[in-house]
């Protein structure tokens, strides 16, 4: 009996080394597996992570330069931090939207570089439709209690087409400023289409094959309803629906910003860009502007006007045209009236004078401010310095350029390039100019 006392025990002792043996070599799988797995998600992240800078490098290749530049400075001390840095930061500052442009430190908008139509009714008389314009209906110019500019008041079913020599190049841009009111009441609402079209007219239905955009202004807001092309020349029908509707926009005022390239059409409201079609513009298409307004009813306070009416064609790129010409002049700078703040829709044109002057290390320019003949030649002098001067300072302080590539003066009227007797011509001549020094 104790003999078999025993060998149950040793059998007892042999199973309990057994399983030890096979939980430690479990255990030991488990601890290996678990090394592999860490091993192997380390492995994973780190591919991620330079797939990422690999994709980042790509789709953004200043990033791998900026991180460079900012691990560089970050060595140096704040005393030997060179004109570059400046720069740098500003381009860090401006991704985290550290800009006193506030929202529109997103506007891509670049107006054209050769004017071609402006109008803003100040040489037309209250009550008369303007001379610089053409309509199969109604409208006259009028003034608004909370503005200084006079607008063309749009009424009821009637279309407006600038007078122009020439039909509409291949690119070109066109801005104004749009204001609204009365539209309060419920079942209250208007339409206006921002027709583009191939032939003459002043109705969109006789336009022949053509392109619009549709504003609905309605109690409930203001909606930027649908892009869409018809006609017989159309290679491709393009019908798409917007409905993005802005209720702060009713009864406001607004910047309408619209390019055309080629075959694409964008537009933006203020700062925002609400259309971008890239195969809208086809055939003939977009050799005539008109605006057409829809129920648009004095009777029921409707009011609809635009004013600051600007057309000009896209030629070459201010790069192009500083290193071919040793110098540019823009009228996409927009001030304040008879003041020298600088309004916020310039964003886009700076931005890209800006990134120019980054890119372009030898570059130093020098700012020149010009005004029309209106007024007094003193006051226009001492005006167009303070432009100049007001320009300069935001290239520094908003974009950080390095103050020592920028200079600036004033030549106020002496140097026109147009005819100051019309409104086009004085437009011209209210421009700023940049000179490669």
């Amino acid at each position: 009996m104790k003999n078999v006392v025993k060998i149950m025990a040793l059998l007892l002792m042999l199973c309990s080394v057994n399983m030890e043996a096979q939980i430690f070599k479990k255990l030991k799988k488990s601890v290996e597996r678990a090394a592999e797995e860490a091993v192997i998600r380390k492995t994973e992240q780190k591919v991620n992570d330079e797939t990422e800078k690999a994709m980042d490098s790509i789709l953004n290749p200043n990033i791998g330069s900026k991180d460079k530049k900012k691990r560089n400075k970050s060595s140096k001390q704040k005393g030997n931090q060179d004109d570059e840095t400046s720069e740098d930061n500003y381009n860090l500052n401006e991704e985290n939207g550290q800009n006193n442009f506030g929202v529109y430190s997103k506007f891509t908008f670049i107006p054209g570089n050769k004017l071609l139509f402006y109008d803003d009714f100040a040489k037309d008389a209250i009550g008369d439709f303007p001379a610089n314009w053409e309509t199969g209906g109604s409208g006259e110019v009028v003034t608004i209690s909370n503005s200084q500019n006079k607008w063309l008041s749009l009424v009821r079913r009637s279309g407006y087409l600038p007078t122009m020599e020439n039909t509409l190049p291949e690119n070109y841009t066109i801005e104004f400023d749009l204001t609204n009111n009365g539209y309060g009441e419920p079942k209250s609402f208007s339409k206006l289409n921002f027709l583009f079209m191939t032939r003459k007219a002043y109705v969109g239905g006789r336009g022949g094959t053509l392109a619009e955009v549709e504003i609905l202004l309605s109690h409930n807001g203001f909606n930027v309803r649908k892009v869409s092309n018809f006609g017989g020349e159309l290679d491709t029908r393009v019908g798409s629906t917007i409905n993005r509707n802005i209720p702060d926009y009713l009864n406001n005022t607004v910047h309408i910003s619209l390019a055309v390239n080629k075959k694409r059409l964008r537009m933006w409201v203020n700062e925002e860009k609400l259309v971008d079609s890239p195969n809208l513009i086809q055939a003939n298409i977009g050799r005539y502007f008109i605006i057409e307004a829809r129920d648009v009813l004095p009777e029921k306070g409707h009011f609809v006007g635009i004013t600051n009416f600007k057309i000009a064609e896209s030629t070459e790129d201010l790069r192009s045209l500083l290193l071919k010409n040793g110098k540019f002049s823009t009228t996409g700078i927009y001030f304040d009236t008879a003041a020298a703040t600088v309004k916020k829709e310039s964003y886009g044109i700076l931005l890209d004078i800006a990134n120019m002057l980054r890119d372009n290390d030898g570059i130093n320019l020098q700012i020149v401010g010009h005004t029309d003949n209106q007024g007094e030649a003193d006051y226009n002098q001492t005006l167009s310095e303070r432009r100049a001067e007001a320009v300069k300072q935001i290239l520094v302080d908003e974009f950080g350029i390095n103050e020592g590539r920028l200079q600036f003066m004033g030549k106020g009227e002496t140097d026109a390039i147009d005819d100051n007797t019309t409104v086009k011509g004085r437009a011209n001549n209210r421009r700023v100019e940049f000179i490669k020094i």
